[in-house]
């Protein structure tokens, strides 16, 4: 299938559904691959289980070994997770320390 049309069919097929059924739920895609930002794991998982279903209604499948929920740390939050990076088109993206123009440090995800 030509991008272009690949491009078409997601906008309907992922997009506009997106807005659908999660309107709270920001979201990047580039061609075939998405970030989507929720709030809480719950939240995530239970976008995660439509969108798997979705993909499956228009015959499509997500990606197994690219297909995960990351936790993005916020510095006030404690424990571990399996996930806290994660690479989107050439980009990592993970949890830093940063200074504010004032001086003081905080928890970045850059």
């Amino acid at each position: 299938m030509s991008p272009v049309l690949a491009n078409l069919f997601l906008h309907y097929a992922f997009d506009t559904w997106m807005g659908r059924e999660f309107p709270s739920v920001w979201f990047e895609r580039y061609a075939d691959d998405a970030v989507l930002h929720c709030v809480t794991e719950r939240q995530a998982r239970q976008v995660l289980a439509a969108l798997t279903d979705r993909m499956a209604e228009v015959g499509l499948q997500l990606h197994p070994a690219k297909t995960r929920i990351v936790y993005c740390k916020d510095g006030q939050r404690r424990g571990s997770h399996e996930h806290t990076a994660f690479t989107f088109l050439g980009y990592t993206f993970r949890a830093r320390k940063n200074r504010s123009r004032h001086g003081n440090l905080f928890l970045s995800f850059e």
